[in-house]
């Protein structure tokens, strides 16, 4: 393959044969060619509800920025790097429901219900929280991956997860008479560091929703 030192343009053939889907619907191969391009943080209306393609943009940009780095600096990008990212996206991929993170031994890959799981015990631990549940952000969003999920062997999570990105949704419910904005706060906070330190994530978001106040 010929190098133009382009990052973008022939990111479409590098994992030609992709046609998956993530759970809310979006093709794999065009949120890869948004990551390439520079512009994963230019969400579309849907992208912004859907927890899956951030979750997917996010861990798309993250592998693909050592070649954009590369083409930034006006350096051709080699092709065994491209061809080396694009085996990485691949194996990431192969199962959109779970996060993957590579050992000496194997892969490790921990189901998108088990973030959203680990991320609610932490919001529950917080003082001032009296009941944490996963939600999506977007009915829409909800129900094409519920839709999308019945054929799988686990429910819908409020997560989305991929490689070792993850974007979870939660909702709470706190005391009345709290100061709401510190609790959800603290409820970030701690789901970020619980993720981190026991799913072995490195980029996650935690959307926090006050729901109700209970009394």
């Amino acid at each position: 393959m010929a190098d133009s030192g382009q990052p973008v343009h022939d990111i479409r053939q590098l994992v030609s044969g992709t046609t998956r889907r993530l759970a809310c619907g979006a093709v794999i191969d065009e949120l890869l060619e948004q990551a390439a391009d520079g512009h994963a943080d230019q969400l579309t209306d849907h992208q912004r509800r859907c927890l899956h393609c951030q979750a997917a943009l996010g861990e798309f940009g993250r592998v693909w920025a050592p070649v954009r780095s590369l083409a930034a600096e006006h350096v051709a990008v080699p092709a065994t790097l491209k061809t080396a990212v694009a085996s990485q996206i691949r194996t990431l991929i192969a199962d959109v429901w779970y996060t993957l993170q590579r050992s000496d031994g194997g892969a490790i890959r921990i189901a998108g219900r088990v973030v959203a799981a680990i991320a609610r015990e932490a919001a529950r631990n917080v003082p001032g929280v009296r009941v944490a549940f996963g939600r999506s952000a977007s009915s829409t969003a909800a129900t094409s991956a519920k839709r999308t999920t019945l054929r799988r062997r686990h429910p819908q999570a409020a997560a989305g997860v991929l490689g070792r990105t993850a974007v979870v949704d939660l909702a709470i419910a706190a005391h009345y008479g709290s100061r709401l904005d510190a609790i959800a706060y603290e409820v970030q906070q701690r789901a970020i560091a619980e993720l981190r330190a026991k799913a072995g994530l490195q980029n996650v978001t935690v959307n926090v929703t006050v729901d109700d106040v209970i009394t």
